[in-house]
């Protein structure tokens, strides 16, 4: 591994990522209130310098090698958490406070530290909506679309960073595909902010709530998430789209290109479809029965209570947004469903193990892996029974080739392995067990809210700081998932390293 070449790259990407500041910069100016442009300035400037003292350590111009561009990627998204938590420390949060809160946000998770919203100016929550928009489609493929410079080195870099086990491109250049799937990207973004505006949301709030819907992120500028601002009709434009920031955008380019028949001939589109629309109608029977026997737990609570004398069109889109919001790994919340029925929380918890398509703004294992390795299992019990059948395994009219398998097993069985560990850390650490596997797999899955302690309605700054740092790498090694940074502790790729 050439280390001064993934240096450069890495410094190439920061040094144009101090720039992103002059967004948050502008908003604190508009608004008048500006205690976090201070944080702004720092953060941009020593970025910028930073990077550009580490693109000089080499001339660059070279193609990267398998491990170079997973090496440039686990390391790009570290050091950008990192300069990004500089204007919450400006503002008063701690250090692990900071950097949980600004991974947390380019990740994508949602999981947040903060407590008193009041306390905190718009630059700052426009800050942490930009954080999740920009994560959300992949901070790597950005400055590829942007960079030039970076069109070497692309294809490694793209494909390190791209969720799914699939490496697709929709043109022949990496550049233009990257450039292809931002555009989409924030056409989507434009639209709903236009929509939610037509809703009656404020313009802040509804790019705010675009940004972390499309990003599939949740972090929203108001403290009780969606449902606080009491609008079924803002809900219902945010489950339209939750729902295509969670399904492949290679799909909804071609849909768009002329060729719409490709979403439904897509299997993996077919069972997250149908994963939304059954999960949606499990749920809404068990709120049904909930709604009709509401504990005092929930008609105490100080948030708002949707369920009590909720009519049906209610609940079904109380459940459709909670299902989507799950799946889709966004953590939004238009209600507590810490203090739903059990029945309620089972169907969220199984969700929380699924995750978005491939080729998504989502986070979790994916649907395309629970497909093929439900396949795989299936495949196996066939030839259990017939010895010398040949049965290879299909995604629709592809042949999926023995290593792609290979590489979903082992994906899974670290996914696993880190899921434990977590849960093991942060329990050991006076977390009780429910709290400790829900804030793990949130976290590890880039959802957001747990159960109990770390319910949508609370948040993760009461954690120990120990478990702050667990979940703080839970994020980092989920979004990119697990194996592009897991590949960097490999002894082997460092006993390879080159200074030049």
């Amino acid at each position: 591994m050439r280390l001064a070449l993934v240096t450069h790259i890495v410094g190439l990407i920061l040094r144009y990522f101090g720039a992103v500041m002059l967004f948050p910069l502008l908003v604190e100016w508009i608004s008048g209130q500006g205690e976090a442009a201070g944080g702004f300035i720092i953060a941009g400037v020593s970025a910028s310098l930073v990077g550009e003292m580490a693109r000089r350590w080499h001339p660059g111009g070279e193609e990267l090698t398998r491990v170079e561009g997973l090496a440039v990627v686990a390391l790009a998204w570290l050091v950008v958490a990192i300069f990004g938590a500089i204007p919450y420390i400006w503002v008063g949060l701690g250090v692990m406070d900071a950097l949980f809160e600004s991974m947390s946000g380019f990740t994508t998770t949602g999981a947040t530290i903060l407590q008193h919203f009041d306390a905190y100016s718009r630059g700052l929550f426009f800050w942490r909506g930009l954080t999740q928009w920009l994560g959300g489609m992949g901070v790597i493929a950005l400055f590829i679309a942007i960079l030039p410079k970076l069109a070497i080195a692309g294809r490694q870099l793209f494909f390190a960073e791209a969720p799914g086990p699939d490496e697709e491109r929709l043109t022949p250049r990496i550049r233009h595909t990257a450039i292809a799937l931002w555009t989409l990207y924030a056409a989507f973004t434009g639209a709903e902010v236009l929509l939610l505006v037509l809703a009656g949301l404020p313009l802040y709030d509804a790019i705010c709530n675009s940004f972390a819907t499309l990003a599939a992120g949740g972090f929203s500028p108001h403290p009780e998430s969606i449902g606080g601002y009491g609008n079924p009709a803002a809900e219902w434009i945010v489950i339209v789209f939750m729902f295509l920031a969670g399904s492949n955008f290679s799909l909804h380019y071609r849909a768009f290109r002329g060729e719409p028949r490709r979403l439904l001939q897509d299997e993996e589109f077919r069972l997250y479809s149908f994963l939304v629309l059954g999960g949606a109608i499990l749920l809404g029977v068990a709120l049904y029965q909930f709604s009709h026997h509401l504990p005092p737990s929930y008609l105490s609570a100080e948030t708002d209570h949707p369920l009590d004398g909720a009519s049906p069109w209610t609940l079904v889109r109380l459940a459709l947004f909670q299902v989507l919001t799950i799946l889709t790994t966004t953590g939004f919340a238009t209600d507590d469903f810490n203090l739903w029925s059990d029945q309620a929380k089972i169907i969220l918890l199984i969700l929380m193990f699924i995750g978005g398509c491939a080729g998504s703004a989502a986070g979790g294992p994916k649907v395309v892996r629970l497909l093929l390795i439900a396949k795989y299992a299936y495949r196996e019990l066939f030839k259990a029974i017939h010895p010398h059948a040949v049965k290879p395994i299909r995604l629709g009219a592809r042949l999926v080739a023995p290593e792609v398998m290979r590489s979903i097993v082992a994906f899974l069985l670290l996914y696993l392995l880190a899921f434990i560990l977590s849960v093991i850390i942060v329990v050991s650490l006076g977390t009780d067990l429910l709290t400790g596997i829900t804030a793990s797999i949130a976290t590890l899955g880039n959802i957001g809210p747990g159960f109990n302690a770390v319910g949508p309605m609370v948040n993760y700054a009461h954690l120990h700081p120990v478990s702050k740092f667990v979940l703080f790498v839970d994020m980092w090694i989920g979004r990119l998932e697990v194996m592009t940074v897991l590949v960097l502790l490999h002894p082997q790729v460092w006993r390879t390293v080159r200074r030049r």
